[in-house]
């Protein structure tokens, strides 16, 4: 309903550069927080000194030996580790039988974002997107500080849950943006390589650091300055007009007209309090909107149970193969870069077929890729014997590359799959869903000794996926909805033989000047009662 009016006040002049640099931009170290444990689970040298002093040969007990887990406290040893690289692995003795521990805190990790990402959704819709991602990057930056200073591996638990909390809450969140920018330019500002290159800088802090500690620290110092974005970032204006709070929703309007230098429409007024009444009449009790409403209805649930189950799969095998790539030949650091400079350079491509082909067949496209490297992953593991070769981490790290590109598309689906009511109530969801993959994804390679079975599972769920995207309604050359009953009135008034009363075609020539502003609110809701 509003994708005009905020064409006529610019849709992606300097205010929309403004907004995306102060919600956007901390995508980047989010990032770097949330994939942290690649480098912090990473298990350094080690070697087991006796109790009499005397150091076990090297080809008995060590980090690389398959006996090291006869190694444990009853064995009478003590375990040194180089010095060079400290991680919580050597922080807290995490291995042999401390060994799953480390997979268990990540899972904890993702839990919080599990967690995060449900209390945000509900509370971007309830609440607001500005005080709900505002309040999850302080609470990020407050949590990576502390947490330097832990002193068990429980304490690092806990504040891994609650740091995985402030992300989740804050992905949700991050695409608000989106709600100031036209139809043209969504697809570039969803695509912009911000968590990408979180992730190299990532690669690079933790080779050039060494220490798990600093980077924690590094990562709380640099959120803490976008916290003032909160001085400048205004609300939604979209979700402020749902809520029928149409002079703050003006004033932002005013606001996008300054800094863009254009002029506001004489019927913007007009435009939101119709949008403001239409809502009023279909929720008369002034009812909170939850997460049972993206299930209402047969086309809601179709589209929120192929989103969830998508997000969940992206989620699995992403984090999945980003926290095995310790486990994969060849150098860690240099794995870790690769797979994240490939994913930037994918930036161009994927927003050229957004634009070119669609949302859907894009994420559709890559995830059968991803499939593709998966099923000749399988082939050469069987053909070759070996679950280790240059050949392997190739195909794992092309599988990662598209599970990434797929879920790019697959968040910018979402956003413009549901309408301003319930858009982060909906992504909140998805979200919820991609963390119950992420919880799984810290043991995907460590289902079975067998090095084939992870293989196997993520194939099988990529490819099934692939299939829900495809059941989805393109949204391509669609206009952000900002109602249900955008998407759900017209099909029931068609369906009943009721004539139908295009509320979007009447918005349209109000902004024109074409309808009268003495029309009166009970008019609309008149229409339909």
């Amino acid at each position: 309903m509003l994708e005009d009016l905020i064409d006529n006040v610019g849709s992606f002049g300097k205010f929309q550069w403004m907004i995306v640099i102060f919600v956007m931009s901390p995508t980047s170290i989010i990032a770097m927080s949330m994939l942290v444990m690649a480098y912090g689970g990473m298990v350094p040298d080690w070697w087991c000194i006796p109790s009499e002093g005397n150091i076990i040969p090297v080809n008995v007990l060590n980090s690389s030996s398959i006996y090291y887990h006869n190694c444990n406290e009853s064995s009478g040893c003590l375990r040194v580790y180089e010095s060079y690289t400290r991680t919580v692995i050597s922080k807290f003795d995490l291995v042999c039988d401390n060994a799953w521990i480390k997979p268990t805190v990540t899972s904890v990790q993702m839990g919080g974002v599990l967690v995060g990402a449900f209390i945000g959704g509900q509370s971007g819709d309830m609440f607001g997107r500005k005080k709900t991602i505002y309040t999850a990057i302080l609470l990020h930056s407050i949590f990576n500080l502390i947490i330097a200073f832990s002193v068990n591996w429980q304490m690092f638990a806990a504040l891994r849950f609650l740091i995985g909390g402030s992300i989740g809450a804050y992905l949700v969140l991050s695409s608000f943006p989106l709600e100031f920018v036209g139809l043209k330019r969504r697809a570039l500002v969803s695509c912009l390589p911000f968590w990408t290159t979180g992730a190299v800088f990532l690669a690079l802090a933790s080779y050039l650091i060494h220490d798990w500690k600093v980077l924690h620290i590094c990562i709380g110092a640099f959120t803490f300055p976008f916290v003032f974005g909160y001085m400048v970032v205004p609300e939604s204006m979209r979700w402020l007009a749902t809520k029928d709070r149409i002079m703050e929703a003006r004033e932002v309007l005013e606001k996008i007209a300054r800094f863009n230098g254009t002029a506001v429409p004489e019927n913007a007024e007009y435009i939101l309090r119709k949008l403001a009444g239409i809502e009023r009449v279909h929720n008369e009790g002034g009812k909170k909107y939850t997460y049972i409403d993206i299930y209402r209805g047969w086309t809601m649930f179709k589209t929120s149970f192929c989103l969830q189950f998508s997000w969940c799969t992206c989620s699995m095998v992403y984090y999945g193969l980003s926290f095995g790539i310790s486990s994969f030949s060849g150098n860690f650091y240099f794995n870790f870069f690769l797979t994240n400079i490939i994913d930037m350079l994918t930036f161009l491509p994927v927003l050229y077929l957004l634009g070119k082909i669609g949302r859907r067949f894009t994420c559709a496209l890559s995830l059968f890729t991803a499939t593709t490297a998966c099923i000749v992953t399988l082939i050469v593991q069987k053909v070759s014997g070996v679950s280790k070769s240059p050949a392997i981490t190739g195909l794992s790290l092309t599988a990662q590359t598209f599970t990434g590109t797929a879920w790019a598309a697959l968040i910018l689906l979402t956003s413009e799959s549901y309408p301003t009511v319930i858009r982060y109530v909906g992504k909140g969801g998805c979200s919820v869903m991609a963390r119950i993959g992420g919880i799984l994804a810290p043991f995907i390679f460590n289902l079975s000794s067998n090095r084939m079975a992870p293989y196997i599972i993520m194939g099988v769920m990529i490819t099934v996926s692939g299939i829900c995207v495809l059941l989805l309604n393109e949204t391509k050359d669609s206009a952000l909805q900002d109602l249900i009953e955008e998407i759900d009135v017209n099909k029931d008034l068609h369906q009943s033989g009721i004539p139908v009363y295009d509320v979007s075609e009447d918005l349209k020539k109000a902004q024109k000047g074409d309808i009268n502003e003495n029309i009166k609110m009970k008019d609309v809701q008149n229409t339909y009662m």
